[in-house]
């Protein structure tokens, strides 16, 4: 029985491990040691890696203005902030407005299904940019800006002609009522002001034991919130 259990034990520890690993720092640890192909050049620069999230194109449906829909592979260029289907590795240029796309990931980036839309319909024409649709409820939505930025290749710091790309992402809350879109940072102070509800909100994350750092656990709270 002992043995059952600590077996059981370690694959629970398994579990939680794989489920935490983030597919964006596993892809940026993947091009810092594994990179074999071409170097871009950006202004002065050569660059290492790809502006394609999580370095390639996934199966997936684009939706434009309209309603027209378009399944198929589709890449989402982090640099430029364009999305469009792949052609020949590069994103197939359209007139047409897209307003919401999603993708497909496999199982080396977790499995999931992403839903992205235009920052423009949540009332944002600075960003131009798509979000990632973490939790959408009758008050707020929880979303999440992949971006990219350039930073010095760290496996050779002295060539500074030399720079790689670097995908990271920022979280973002949407008020439904005020209709304010807000850059927050996932810590428990900085959510409870943008929400409000500070006694609903601590009581939840306590009843639920939530660990807001983590991207799951915020979502639970703000579905929480949309559901009280």
């Amino acid at each position: 029985m002992a043995i059952r259990f600590f077996l059981f034990f370690l694959i629970l520890i398994a579990t939680r491990s794989f489920a935490q690993v983030d597919p964006v720092g596993q892809f940026n640890k993947h091009i810092v040691e594994n990179w074999k192909g071409e170097y871009i050049r950006i202004s002065q620069y050569r660059v290492k890696g790809t502006p394609y999230l999580l370095g390639e194109s996934f199966p997936g449906t684009l939706t434009y203005k309209g309603g027209l829909k378009s399944d198929t592979k589709i890449l989402y260029d982090l640099y430029h902030q364009k999305v469009g289907a792949d052609f020949k590795n590069s994103i197939l240029e359209t007139d047409q407005i897209l307003e919401e796309f999603s993708i497909s990931l496999p199982e080396k980036f977790g499995g999931k299904t992403l839903l992205f839309r235009s920052a423009e319909v949540y009332g944002n024409t600075s960003l131009k940019s798509y979000l990632n649709v973490l939790e959408d409820g009758s008050k707020v939505a929880l979303l999440k800006l992949f971006k990219v930025k350039l930073v010095s290749d760290p496996s050779n710091m002295f060539d500074k002609e030399l720079k790689i790309f670097e995908q990271y992402y920022e979280y973002y809350l949407y008020n439904k009522s005020t209709k304010e879109l807000s850059k927050i940072k996932l810590k428990e102070k900085d959510l409870i002001k943008q929400l409000g509800d500070e006694e609903f909100l601590k009581e939840f994350i306590a009843k639920s034991d939530l660990d807001v750092s983590k991207e799951v656990d915020a979502i639970k709270l703000v579905n929480g919130y949309n559901n009280k």
